[in-house]
């Protein structure tokens, strides 16, 4: 990908001479835009969007009509698999399509060579096609897409402005070649996201606002569904700011108590003297001053009560939940007389309770009462292939709640994601998106770029000035290393890994100078 890269930047600058009737100030422009489409489509996790860019900018620069992509499963028969269009309306989409199987797009696949014709009205090929005729075609470049499946990308000049130079249109033919691997991939995603392991268990439960198709991400589902009907205690366990109280609300969407309320408190946010009332609420008379309390029990009454950080619950108070949990009452502060719970109990902690218990500070009998079923939420770490649907859904969140423009991360910031530790998990990830926001929205940046995420004052002036392309290559380069340290040395795993083909990996290898662990790599 490296050598893909130097390539785009090499053929980028060539562009200038397409556009010398452009002022200086628009070609620029429209130079650097096109640039950084390119450049973010080679990783994008959404290919069809960062396709859909690399169109409009293609129109801008080349000061065409409109532009097309398609891809097809039988050119011969001109069935199409797949299409992505700009600049056309639903009736100009059916008319260019109207080309695809016979005319100036079939002869370009069917020959695998661009046609260009300057004005197609006078092109004998295709004069006496009703299409042709009736769109009052002009200048058209079609090039076919390199790949699995034939494909072409279609250019469309505006009326009277001429034939396209033959500067653009080497220069299209270039940039096509990053084209069909990217046309594929947003095929195979194509409404059903096949690659998705959770789509069969989002689509049979609520699931909303959990974020990851990650394959653990599914076996944490699997768990979910297990548990969430029967109404048992659930425990989940896992590293902070994994998303635990999210699971513990889906287990609630997802129960027959869906219909009651869902009650939350963080036992180490509370002190230890008023822990009890807060929990099971307090009668007048209780201590001085006090007045009637409502407890969580009796507000989650019907419904779920989820205590978090249960491992910081009082020794004094663990008693009472264990009563609550062995007989389904409890005793308010100052009460005489016990009242009835109907609460499905669900906790979480980041904390090892067998070694509390060990140490005397959890009892044992409530530590079994509560682990009946045990959930896990694992790190992010071990579901890294889940960060760039984080980082998209994160930033569109941040971006509606903060009235900030929507910004897609560039594909050297999602590489240094992936490539960093994430200690604090999804929600310190959360809070550097939020900050990194706010920066690149000042300085109005058309990508969320790493040097918005991290700061390092303590690194040399001369890798702090790295250029965009730079950075984006030593990015690659350690994310494919430790992707390859973690497999072992296996391509087809580390493949899977980064979603991307074999033959791809092994590129990269070329590229960057790596070899499999054990071969010498540095």
């Amino acid at each position: 990908m490296g050598n893909h890269r130097s390539a785009i930047v090499a053929v980028i600058k060539a562009s200038a001479i397409v556009l010398d009737m452009a002022p200086i100030e628009d070609r620029v422009v429209r130079e650097r835009d096109l640039y950084l489409a390119v450049l973010h489509l080679l990783d994008a996790v959404d290919p069809r969007s960062a396709l859909q860019d690399v169109l409009m900018r293609l129109v801008e620069l080349a000061d065409a009509q409109r532009a097309g992509l398609e891809l097809y499963g039988d050119a011969s028969a001109g069935h199409r698999e797949w299409s992505l269009f700009h600049g056309c309306s639903d009736a100009d989409r059916d008319e260019i399509r109207a080309l695809t199987s016979r005319g100036i797009v079939a002869s370009a696949i069917a020959e695998g060579k661009t046609v260009h014709t300057p004005y197609a009205l006078l092109d004998a090929r295709f004069a006496k096609s009703p299409s042709v005729k009736g769109q009052r075609l002009e200048a058209v470049l079609c090039v076919p897409l390199p790949g699995r499946l034939p494909g072409v990308l279609y250019l469309e000049g505006k009326r009277g402005a001429g034939p396209f130079p033959d500067t653009l249109v080497a220069f299209v033919e270039s940039v096509v070649r990053y084209l069909g691997m990217a046309a594929e991939r947003a095929l195979v995603r194509r409404g059903g996201d096949e690659d998705d392991p959770t789509r069969p268990l989002r689509e049979r439960m609520h699931l909303e606002g959990i974020i990851g198709r990650s394959k653990v991400m599914a076996r944490v589902f699997e768990q979910l569904a297990l548990a969430a009907p029967l109404d048992v205690t659930v425990m989940i366990s896992g590293p902070s700011g994994t998303g635990k109280t999210q699971i513990a609300q889906a287990l609630h969407a997802n129960s027959k108590r869906r219909a009651g309320p869902f009650v939350e408190l963080n036992c180490a946010a509370i002190p230890e003297g008023l822990f009890e009332s807060e929990l099971f609420g307090a009668l007048p008379g209780a201590f001085p001053g006090a007045r009637r309390t409502v407890g969580k029990v009796e507000a989650a009454e019907g419904g779920t009560l989820f205590l978090d950080e249960i491992a910081e619950i009082p020794l004094s108070a663990q008693g009472k939940l264990l009563q609550l949990l062995q007989s389904r009452q409890y005793f308010s502060l100052a009460s005489p007389k016990p009242s009835k719970a109907n609460v499905r109990l669900v906790t979480a902690t980041n904390a090892d309770l067998e070694q509390l218990v060990r140490e005397k500070r959890f009892r044992e009998d409530l530590f079994y009462r509560i682990n009946v079923f045990t959930l896990r939420m694992p790190p992010l770490s071990e579901r890294l292939e889940d960060v760039g649907p984080l980082l998209d859904a994160l930033l569109e969140r941040l971006a509606d709640e903060h009235g900030l423009p929507h910004m897609r991360a560039s594909p050297g910031c999602l590489a240094a994601c992936v490539a960093a530790t994430w200690p604090g998990n999804v929600r310190q990830l959360r809070h550097r998106l939020e900050s990194a926001l706010i920066r690149a929205s000042a300085e109005a940046a058309p990508f969320l770029e790493a040097r918005h995420l991290f700061d390092q004052p303590d690194q040399p002036r001369a890798e702090a000035m790295l250029s965009f392309h730079e950075a984006t290559r030593i990015f690659q380069r350690d994310l494919l290393h430790r992707s390859l340290v973690r497999a072992g040395g296996n391509i087809t795993e580390t493949a899977e890994r980064l979603d991307l083909t074999r033959s791809h990996i092994y590129n990269l290898m070329k590229a960057f100078g790596l070899r499999p662990p054990g071969h010498g790599n540095e």
